[in-house]
């Protein structure tokens, strides 16, 4: 996480800002995640102010004018030589963004919650129930920069002053502990790698698939330029190409027991897996593992863009080296590597049929998610569909069982009489159970 730690004395001016529309228009979505019991009513469900911003800054103020009715109205780092004109109240607003770095990952409103008050526990601003002072914490997207951030507005004056010294470098110490403590904030890898990918790569993803599935009027073209960058910003908070392939690779990395299951799960997810030959090694004098030192990823969506990815850019511990430290290295699985890196780098079906990724007690946590997302897709496209679409919808769902039964080992199952003896598109209204 990336602190930025400021001061003030106008927290009805802080909020206006950060419910408006920022310097550049950059604000999206502003709300409130968070904030101390006293200022909760000040807010609707949607986190959306409910009164003024001068009402919300008096009411922010309340503790700092008890605090000045018994004539202590400074901060305790704002007297004598740093405040000369005795100003009261001068600097009793501490504000400080927290960023995750552009291209690292978005988080959600509850993740951003945990984050926050654990952040400010650790600056010891409040205490573990949240208490001690008035504070409020609010979210408004990507900033120009693409860093998913937050913003955090603390009243300094709480049942007596809150000291903030050294509050820059305990703000560093604070976030590399809760990096290493809170996996939300942990890079991707099966340990402590990160998917490498830059916030330009993204942003140019995120304009090309605006204007691409742009199909509204006027042309994309004669849009006004806060609309186009509305649309980019939503494409960018649900599209990170990289991030997405770098998780399903290492989903297929842990599941796999040896490099030509790793192979065949990679390929089983639509992805392209082409390896990195040694030096002085080509296809035709390649037949041992060992030749391989590393490979690529390749990824193209239905709408026709192209992600290539090494494997260094999807984490230090997906490297190929790394990887089968964990994998077992018998003579079958050997020959079977060398078969499936052939099969994938002629783009032929998998050497192995039946390898154990087919196994029905080998399917991952990752494999049960896709298999259940899979049929509530069907499931809702039928009940979507009507007429002849319904029948079109019913066959193309029986041919994905079939794929999916084929692929995961499924075949226990048989879909096609299970599906066919709760819905038949021959059947008609007040005959039930008549079979075609």
């Amino acid at each position: 996480m990336i602190p930025n730690i400021s001061r003030g004395s106008n927290p009805a001016g802080l909020f206006r800002y950060l419910f408006g529309k920022g310097r550049a228009n950059e604000h999206r979505d502003q709300h409130l995640i968070c904030s101390s019991n006293d200022l909760g009513d000040l807010f609707d469900l949607d986190g959306q102010p409910k009164d003024t911003f001068a009402e919300i800054g008096r009411r922010f103020d309340r503790r700092y004018q008890l605090l000045r009715e018994r004539n202590d109205p400074y901060p305790p780092d704002r007297r004598g030589k740093k405040n000369p004109e005795r100003e009261p109240g001068k600097d009793r607003v501490w504000h400080c963004s927290l960023a995750i770095k552009a291209g690292d990952g978005i988080l959600t409103d509850q993740q951003w919650e945990r984050i926050i008050t654990r952040y400010l526990v650790g600056m010891n601003l409040i205490d573990k129930d949240g208490k001690g002072a008035t504070w409020m914490a609010v979210r408004h997207g990507l900033s120009k920069a693409g860093n998913d951030h937050i913003h955090i507005a603390v009243q300094l004056a709480a049942d007596q002053w809150i000291n903030p010294w050294h509050d820059r470098v305990n703000a560093q110490a604070t976030c590399r502990r809760m990096e290493r403590q809170m996996p939300e904030l942990r890079p991707i890898g099966l340990a402590a790698g990160h998917t490498r990918f830059t916030y330009q790569q993204w942003r140019q993803w995120a304009e090309w698939k605006s204007e691409h599935e742009w199909t509204g009027t006027p042309p994309w073209s004669r849009l006004d330029p806060d609309t186009r960058q509305r649309l980019i910003n939503q494409v960018a908070a649900n599209t990170m190409p990289k991030l997405s392939i770098g998780r399903l690779v290492e989903a297929c990395a842990v599941a796999s027991h040896s490099e030509d299951e790793f192979i065949r799960r990679v390929r089983r997810e639509g992805l392209n897996i082409d390896p990195r030959m040694r030096k002085g090694v080509s296809k035709g004098t390649f037949n041992d593992p060992s030749q391989v030192i590393g490979y690529t990823i390749t990824w193209r969506s239905k709408d026709g863009w192209t992600e290539r990815i090494p494997a260094t850019d999807l984490g230090l511990d997906m490297t190929l080296k790394q990887l089968r430290a964990n994998w077992s290295h018998t003579p079958q699985a050997q020959s079977l590597t060398v078969a499936e890196w052939q099969s994938a780098m002629n783009n032929r079906p998998t050497a192995m049929r039946q390898g154990a990724e087919r196994h029905i007690e080998n399917l991952s946590a990752h494999d049960m998610s896709r298999l259940i997302d899979e049929a509530f897709r069907i499931q809702t496209s039928i009940d979507y569909a009507g007429g002849a679409d319904r029948d079109q919808a019913m066959r193309q769902g029986l041919q994905t069982f079939h794929r999916l039964r084929r692929d995961y080992g499924l075949d226990g199952i048989n879909p096609q009489l299970q599906m066919t003896e709760q819905w038949n598109p021959t059947q008609q209204k007040g005959e039930p159970g008549k079979n075609r």
